[in-house]
């Protein structure tokens, strides 16, 4: 009995191997069926955040794969979301702090020109950031487009509500490093009412388009 017990430790963890790396190759078939799926119907942006998960959780053949297909994604994403960004925006409603960040929540936000700058009036500008030097890229964090600065990380989202352009600002990471996170429980509303008037709301800085 104890030598069979003995035996049964010794296989035991060779079985749990095998089967983490049996799931682990099923998830990432999964992830790569629905980056194509996401792809062949023009979601780029979906696709490309599938592939950097499948890069970073597999070494092998997927892996590679999808390092490749992030390569000839990149552009074509990064066109995209500037093509979103692109205007004059003026803040609308400050719902957080910007202590410990290199950005600052000032009056306006101009996208234009590979640049994005931060002013309370045009000729004094606060922060500007150029997308060449600084470009999107992807966060454990924040997924895929995150600019980073330092450690500092942020994303960047646009939305419509009631045909008001809004721009929002989240920041996932401080300057310092620390993981600034924020809650959003507003899909866990029974009432359907109430959750459609929560999810109209927003629970990050938002600017509006001028």
């Amino acid at each position: 009995m104890k030598k069979t017990l003995t035996i049964l430790i010794l296989i035991f963890p060779t079985f749990l191997l095998i089967l983490k790396a049996q799931i682990s190759s099923h998830t990432i078939q999964d992830y790569e069926n629905k980056a194509n799926k996401y792809e062949s119907k023009g979601d780029y942006i979906s696709a490309i955040n599938l592939h950097y998960f499948i890069s970073k959780n597999d070494t092998l053949e997927s892996g590679k794969k999808s390092l490749q297909r992030i390569e000839n994604l990149l552009p074509k994403c990064t066109e995209i979301i500037l093509k979103e960004l692109y205007g004059k925006w003026e803040l609308k409603k400050k719902l957080d702090l910007d202590y410990y960040s290199n950005i600052k929540y000032t009056k306006f936000i101009e996208i234009k020109d590979h640049k994005i700058m931060f002013y309370d009036t045009p000729d004094k500008i606060v922060v500007e950031i150029n997308f060449e030097n600084n470009p999107f890229t992807y966060s454990d964090s924040g997924g895929f487009p995150s600019l980073k600065l330092d450690k500092e990380v942020w994303t960047f989202s646009t939305r419509t509500v009631n045909r008001e352009k809004r721009l929002r600002l989240r920041k996932h990471v401080d300057k310092n490093g620390n993981l600034t996170g924020r809650t959003d429980d507003r899909g866990a509303i029974i009432n359907p009412l109430d959750r459609e008037i929560a999810l109209k709301q927003e629970i990050d800085t938002y600017y509006i388009q001028k």
